[in-house]
């Protein structure tokens, strides 16, 4: 037992350092007898210069304005106070009494917390909190990931075959990169590819679609704002979309339709990698990698005076166009057949198409590419009840090919005991359905059919009438 009480005090010193706490040992007296290398580094007061002196000296001469030592040993409880030292440091001092055999206070102990470093750690956690509610408020957002983002490498065409290959390269930089492509050719995948591949693989991966949020919120969304910046806001204050990407990536989808007052603090930030919360006036440096995706000509844009030219060439750093669906035939039954089985499999089914509706997939031009493509495969895998897709059971046009042909199956029209009227308005409630389910809204459907919208709105009221 002797032995162990003596390797106690031979490491004392050393155990004592061990602790995060300023630690400072005084007598009955108030002389300190003891400090470990944590107090001189929240002090500021070399250990030397204060063992074997009064802790009162120091407050005499304005180095401390607080000790805590007469009124422990006076009173043997413990005491707490705040401590302001020279160096301007505030510090909390833990004061506590230390008894003999009899009871008698010989000792005081006394633990120093740096205030500064418990708000430096209460900021980081508030960051923690803000990053959690940030990532689940986009995980919820959209709900199920569309099976185009995780799509792997379904091609077969040269142009694809190159792409890849300079996205390969380009990922295992951290160059900024401008995507280019028309809506639904993939863009938001090569995106996610880029980031799989790069260093920052297992950091975050944002997505900000800059068409979508109002103009009126898209700098609080993007830059986050300060404690008390808004009543009814977060007392908290709110993190933004960009610090949330920190040490990942952050995909700027549509950056075309970012407004113009946003396209310079976003050039700002491209110039400086430092952001400033809405109502804050302390800027903070972020490590970020940026991916940008327009389907807009910006050189056109810039001309109008749409979009700023400086930022247009921040971006311009390693450029990927995609070619669209219509270029590239050799992808097309590729991709119709796996989102066919995804979607077949998703829905318990078996189903694949005939060779003649496979031709007719090759032959349309596709003006919605891969997005539309995969839409058209899930509608199948909905609708049609046959396990052989053919031309008919297909909602498309191309190539002067007309793809709802009069048959006796499942997705056709019965043309029996009907009047020619009734099979017309059999036929218009067919297409307008599955345009609404293609399409999304009425709005968009009236651009397609280049109709007015009333008219759409109309006829889906009388759909909706004559389902009841």
């Amino acid at each position: 037992m002797r032995d162990k009480q003596g390797m106690l005090q031979e490491y004392l010193d050393q155990l004592l350092d061990a602790f995060k706490e300023g630690i400072c040992i005084s007598d009955v007296d108030g002389t300190i007898i003891h400090l470990n290398k944590r107090h001189g580094e929240i002090t500021g007061i070399a250990r030397e210069e204060m063992i074997g002196r009064s802790a009162m000296d120091f407050v005499h001469r304005g180095v401390l304005n607080v000790v805590l030592n007469p009124e422990v040993i006076k009173s043997g409880k413990p005491v707490t106070r705040v401590q302001s030292v020279s160096n301007g440091r505030q510090v909390i001092l833990e004061g506590n009494p230390v008894f003999d055999r009899h009871g008698k206070v010989v000792l005081c102990i006394t633990f120093i917390r740096d205030v500064t470093m418990l708000a430096e750690l209460r900021e980081q956690l508030t960051v923690q909190k803000e990053l959690l509610e940030a990532f689940q408020q986009l995980s919820n957002v959209g709900g199920e990931q569309e099976l185009s983002r995780k799509t792997p490498k379904i091609f077969t065409s040269n142009a694809m075959l190159k792409l890849y290959g300079e996205v390969n390269t380009i990922a295992e930089t951290d160059a900024t990169v401008l995507l280019l492509g028309e809506t639904g050719v993939g863009k938001d995948v090569i995106a996610r590819r880029i980031h799989s591949l790069s260093s920052r693989k297992n950091r975050a991966f944002i997505k900000v679609d800059c068409g979508s949020i109002p103009e009126n919120l898209i700098e609080t969304e993007l830059f986050g704002y300060a404690a008390g910046t808004f009543s009814g806001g977060s007392k908290a204050g709110k993190i933004g979309l960009i610090e949330a990407a920190a040490g990942g990536t952050l995909f700027l989808d549509e950056i075309g339709e970012l407004p113009m007052p946003m396209q310079t603090r976003l050039l700002r930030f491209l110039q400086d990698w430092e952001i400033m919360r809405v109502g804050s006036t302390t800027p903070k440096q972020i490590d970020v990698r940026i991916v940008a995706a327009t389907n807009k000509n910006l050189e056109r844009a810039i001309a109008r005076g749409e979009f700023r030219s400086d930022l247009y060439y921040r971006l311009k750093v390693a450029v990927i166009s995609i070619p669209p669906l219509r270029e590239r035939q050799a992808d097309i039954l590729p991709l119709a057949r796996m989102f066919l089985e995804f979607y077949a499999n998703k829905y318990h089914r078996k189903m694949v198409f005939s060779e003649e509706a496979e031709q007719v997939l090759v032959d349309y031009k596709w003006p919605g590419n891969v997005r539309e493509l995969e839409n058209l495969a899930q509608g199948l895998a909905v609708t049609c009840k046959s396990t052989v897709i053919r031309p008919s059971d297909i909602p498309i046009t191309g190539v002067g090919k007309p793809v709802a042909v009069t048959r006796n199956e499942s997705c056709s029209i019965d043309l029996d005991g009907k009047t020619y009227k009734e099979i017309m308005k059999e036929l218009e409630n067919k297409v307008l359905s599955a345009a609404l389910e293609r399409y999304g809204s009425i709005t968009e459907v009236a651009k397609h059919f280049q109709v007015d919208r009333s008219t759409i709105f109309r006829k889906v009221k009388e759909l909706e009438k004559a389902g009841k």
